[in-house]
């Protein structure tokens, strides 16, 4: 990257509101890293109160998310994106991108446009029951049983938002985003 080039892009992301951005391989040792770094910069902006531990577990919710969904590359590596912002109403943003297979899209679909109609006490109580699920063989995909996805709609301000990109270089695999507003 050219150094003007560099120049654009720090100045698009403090235009657009980044206050902190990642891109590359997730492991839990990295998400453990950017979460020290995004708890240091929210306590600099005096957010370490409930709207900072909001922002801080949907941000650890998304990211794991992609750790744990995102299929290894070529050479074993699970790569993913997440940016934290400021919106201009003092709101915050968290965003994560990372590929997922084809095959799972309609699946995740599903979820998250069942989490955008429910009202908060219905993600409270679905957050609830999921705590009480004993999830034995009921879902072999989820991980965390669903949980990530009810956090971030529970921390959330108003519905989730996400989408699906096409992957050009591999058909199987599509680009996934996801977004919350705290």
């Amino acid at each position: 990257m050219q150094l003007d080039m560099f120049n654009a892009f720090r100045d698009s992301a403090g235009h657009s509101g980044v206050i902190f951005y990642y891109h590359g391989e997730l492991s839990d040792n990295v998400i453990a890293t950017m979460g020290d770094a995004l708890k240091s910069r929210l306590g600099q902006e005096g957010n370490l109160g409930p709207k900072g531990r909001k922002i801080f577990s949907s941000y650890i919710e998304m990211a794991q998310n992609a750790l744990h969904y995102a299929p290894a590359s070529a050479d074993g590596r699970k790569i993913g994106a997440v940016t934290v912002g400021r919106g201009k109403e003092g709101e915050y943003f968290i965003i994560c991108g990372n590929v997922v297979l084809k095959e799972h899209v309609e699946r995740i679909r599903e979820k998250l446009e069942s989490l955008r109609t429910m009202t908060l006490d219905e993600i409270r109580k679905a957050y609830r029951e999921q705590l009480r699920n004993e999830h034995h063989e009921e879902d072999t995909i989820s991980r965390g049983a669903g949980l990530g996805f009810l956090t971030v709609a529970r921390d959330a301000s108003g519905p989730i938002e996400y989408a699906f990109g096409e992957e050009p270089e591999n058909a199987g695999l599509a680009h996934f985003y996801l977004k919350a507003i705290i």
